[in-house]
């Protein structure tokens, strides 16, 4: 599709195309457009550019779960969001109330260990192309690393936030918690009642 795109544009922007009429503003387009294949032709470089476009970084607080069906639409929408910057593909969906309680472990897994390849270098401080030698120009790289680190744990701490969160308000995970808890309670008190039927049969 890039290369289509491309092609396309070539036929109505390429110098050649224009003859003697080219100006510099349509050298300037045609420019931009070589730059915008090439970016988007690479990986790294498509990610680079990628990670500077504006990006919803809210997530669903408690308080905008008003039933079951606000939890799986927004925090169904939030994942499906983030799920962009994921490095491991195909990412899971979060899924409905009839998803197998297997599958939704299987969700929260692989968003605790989510490995995103979202990157923060429109942070840096430095331009290395200005540097006046190879130690200044390490002395950018270790400084404009540490502003990348800086932003990229912060997003680590986003993440397992969306992750904690939407685990407390998970109506398939508050069922399996409270089916457990009834069935350690009726166990204790099996247990119990056990004990005292023991106790009576030797008082008697």
């Amino acid at each position: 599709e890039i290369e289509k795109q491309y092609k396309r544009q070539s036929v109505s922007f390429h110098p050649d195309k224009n003859g003697n009429k080219k100006t510099e503003k349509d050298k300037k387009l045609w420019l931009n457009i070589k730059t915008a294949r090439t970016t988007l032709m690479d990986l790294s470089k498509r990610r680079r550019y990628d990670s500077t476009l504006e990006f919803d970084d809210s997530i669903p607080s408690a308080k905008d779960i008003k039933s079951d069906d606000d939890f799986y639409i927004k925090f169904g929408v939030c994942f499906l969001r983030n799920s962009r910057f994921a490095e491991v593909r195909p990412a899971p969906e979060l899924g409905n109330k009839d998803t197998p309680i297997e599958e939704v472990r299987a969700f929260y897994s692989y968003w605790d260990f989510f490995k995103s390849w979202r990157e923060f270098t429109q942070f840096d401080e430095h331009d290395l192309t200005k540097a006046q030698d190879r130690y200044e120009k390490r002395w950018m790289e270790k400084q404009n690393k540490a502003e990348r680190d800086k932003h990229a744990k912060a997003e680590r701490k986003r993440l397992l936030k969306l992750v904690e969160t939407a685990y407390e308000l998970d109506p398939r995970i508050q069922a399996v918690i409270r089916k457990e808890k009834e069935e350690k309670e009726a166990l204790k008190k099996s247990k119990q009642d056990l004990k005292q039927k023991k106790y009576r049969e030797e008082e008697a």
